[in-house]
């Protein structure tokens, strides 16, 4: 087996497993809060990380105190994103949810010209248009707009931030140190919600919660190790293989289908998304 295919499956395996989680959480927050929730998810994954990352670097286990700003930015933007999905799939369908959260690399692009001085380009134009025509689709504001789809943009639109705030966070740190910081820094910021919010889970729910923690890790393990064998614009679109995986536990779990009008958002997200990798490297808007 080659290096590339084995970085696609890796990647593919990725895609197809995080949505379990989400799925995991739709079926907590039945019975608790959704911040509830995203607290359990981060401490769950800082008890499964934390012995890992102290037997490897020891007291180093994380970033550089001169390096900390840029990951304290990183992770409140992934803490609100995450908090936000886990709140909108309360009212609305994984599919759906996931569909709308897509625009967040899409954001994240056109945000990398402004925050980090890249290059504005037709295609970022396009896909920023292609992407915003997606959203509005599936938020069909000619209709009731759910608040749960609202939520799910917005929550892109943070993980959209946080990409650009991750290559900041970069320099001089691991990703285990980086990942370490995110789970502990990340349940310190939720846990007064989580206090506030408090319902005793049963131990088949901490299973659960430990669950959703050790798939996010393994997740991350995947990906990474995906990119040690194949480049970025091979494995990026395979990251699409969760709205298939997410419809496919809404439907299975929760009898949930998305509507016609989500999958044609999906389908324009998704084709921005594209976009953006396949054509890297388009001609700047002003040399255009």
């Amino acid at each position: 087996m080659s290096s590339q295919i084995k970085g696609i499956m890796l990647m593919a395996s990725a895609s197809a497993i995080i949505p379990i989680a989400d799925g995991i959480a739709k079926v907590l927050s039945e019975n608790h809060s959704a911040l509830l929730v995203s607290s359990g998810r981060y401490f769950a994954a800082s008890f499964l990380l934390l012995p890992l990352a102290f037997m490897k670097h020891g007291r180093n286990a994380l970033p550089p105190r001169h390096r900390l700003k840029p990951h304290i930015v990183r992770t409140l933007l992934m803490v609100t994103a995450m908090t936000l999905f886990y709140v909108s799939i309360v009212t609305i369908d994984l599919a759906t949810a996931v569909s709308a959260f897509f625009i967040g690399p899409v954001v994240g692009s056109v945000a990398a010209v402004f925050l980090l001085g890249e290059k504005l380009t037709k295609t970022k134009v396009a896909a920023l248009a292609l992407g915003f025509a997606g959203a509005i689709i599936i938020a069909r504001p000619g209709a009731s707009i759910s608040p749960g789809v609202l939520l799910a943009l917005t929550s892109g639109v943070c993980y959209g931030f946080y990409l650009v705030s991750t290559r900041l966070a970069s320099g001089e740190t691991t990703p285990l140190q980086a990942l370490v910081f995110q789970n502990v820094f990340g349940t310190l910021l939720l846990l007064p919600q989580a206090v506030l919010t408090w319902t005793t889970p049963s131990g088949f729910e901490i299973l659960l919660l430990l669950g959703m923690g050790l798939i996010s890790l393994l997740c991350h393990t995947l990906t990474i190790n995906a990119f040690r064998h194949a480049d970025a614009t091979t494995l990026a679109p395979l990251s699409y293989v969760e709205l298939v995986t997410a419809a496919t536990v809404g439907y299975v779990w929760f009898k949930q289908a998305p509507e016609p009008n989500v999958w044609i958002g999906a389908a324009f997200v998704a084709t921005a998304g594209l976009v953006l990798i396949f054509a890297r490297k388009a001609a700047p808007l002003a040399e255009s």
